[in-house]
């Protein structure tokens, strides 16, 4: 309590501090009486608004997960507070009309350096930043740890020791998998309590083959192989976000163009819809430009693609050189359940037949392009395929995705691989 008293002080001084110091960057040494009695003005009403707003954001609630968390919630509190502000002051512009807006934008930048490293290193040092995870069964962990947010360990034998731990981020499962009902139990607590939960890669692999099969018991899967950072996955998502948002207002053009051969050149829909497995066993639509006859699947049935494929139409087969029938999986890239890299997301058909397709590779989400797609041949065999795609799940990071999208490029141009 003392820690939180203490941190809602400084933040009283921290923010006034921010607008004094824009102010300075604004108009240096000698301050415009005008603008700057506008703030001595009404300084305590600011104050007022943009506490509220961090308090709304809870930024001074007991504990954080991680800093990333932090971070957050001060940016969000922030940003409400900057718009509150500049409200305020434009209700009574006959009052305090002076007052520069551009200093707000100012404060906000200066505020969010000053309020997050301050917090950031006052609660650190009275153990507040803490990820409070709860260990069911015995098994090694280490891969959880991840970066260098402090770990408060909690391990329990028996499933009813759960309703124990309320203030809890994050369930692992480690060894045997509980029984149906105890996993019921288990996920209606987490869901409950707004809980992660996370099963060690053994459990993973088990209860994905489950799913795959139709088994939806599980509604929340996940692993912590391959996983990153809180701010690390922010940033990769946001990488997916801008760069499909880009590939797509640029290759508009040529989409069209190709979609306008594709339908006076063969019979059927312009756009070839398949269910693909995703992330954690979950099965999506994925869509392509359509290269092949229609109903070719009706026809030959589930087939790997070759280099002479009799069921690819000649637009189709300059298409698949260029990769562009690939653009349209931007959309599912946007809809979040593709990346721009990672494992290329296989049929359940041939997921259910392969094991090897079945495991850990569906722990991150498929991607547009891949390890496999840049380092040789594109071999569509799946034994070629896992070794890459393990590789690249276990160096996962955005300097990698940046250079496998850098790779990509030369590949598309020189029509390499199939």
């Amino acid at each position: 309590m003392i820690t939180r008293v203490i941190v809602f002080f400084v933040d009283i001084i921290l923010i006034n501090i921010g607008f004094l110091l824009s102010f300075w960057i604004r108009y240096g040494l000698f301050l415009p009486e005008r603008n700057f009695t506008s703030y001595k003005s009404s300084f305590v009403f600011l104050t007022l608004i943009y506490m509220s707003a961090l308090a709304i954001f809870r930024v001074y609630k007991s504990r954080f997960r991680s800093s990333w968390e932090l971070f957050k919630r001060v940016f969000s509190g922030l940003s409400l507070g900057t718009l509150l502000g500049i409200a305020f002051v434009y209700v009574f512009r006959i009052k305090w009309g002076a007052f520069p807006t551009g200093i707000f934008a100012l404060s906000f930048f200066i505020n969010l350096i000053l309020i997050f490293k301050l917090n950031q290193f006052t609660l650190k040092h009275c153990g507040r930043i803490k990820k409070k995870i709860v260990v069911i069964g015995e098994g090694d962990i280490k891969e959880v740890m991840i970066g260098k947010t402090d770990i408060e360990r909690v391990r329990i034998d028996e499933i009813k020791d759960l309703v124990k731990h309320k203030d809890v981020d994050e369930i692992i499962i480690c060894g045997q998998i509980p029984n149906e009902k105890d996993m019921s139990f288990i996920t209606y607590l987490a869901q409950k309590l707004k809980t992660e939960i996370t099963f060690n890669p053994v459990c993973y692999v088990k209860l994905l083959a489950g799913k795959i099969n139709g088994d939806d018991s599980v509604s929340s899967l996940r692993t912590f192989v391959g996983r990153k950072r809180d701010a690390e996955e922010f940033m990769m998502r946001s990488l997916d976000i801008i760069g499909s948002i880009t590939i797509l207002i640029f290759s508009l053009p040529v989409i069209i163009l190709a979609a306008v051969l594709i339908k006076f050149t063969s019979r059927g829909p312009v756009l070839y819809r398949q269910q693909r497995v995703g992330k954690d066993g979950k099965v999506f639509t994925l869509y392509k430009l359509r290269t092949m006859i229609d109903d070719a699947e009706k026809q030959f049935g589930p087939v790997l693609a070759s280099g002479n494929d009799p069921r690819v139409t000649k637009i189709g087969r300059f298409l698949r050189g260029t990769r562009l029938d690939e653009f349209p999986q931007l959309i599912n890239v946007l809809l979040g359940q593709m990346s721009l890299v990672g494992p290329r997301p296989e049929r359940p058909y041939f997921v259910k037949r392969h094991k090897a397709l079945m495991e850990i590779r569906l722990a991150v989400r498929p991607g547009l392009t891949g390890l496999a797609q840049v380092r040789s041949a594109y071999d569509l065999q799946p034994n070629h395929k896992i070794k890459y795609d393990y590789l690249y799940i276990q160096q996962r990071s955005l300097p990698l995705n940046l250079y496998i999208l850098a790779k990509t490029v030369p590949v598309v141009l020189l029509k390499k691989g199939q």
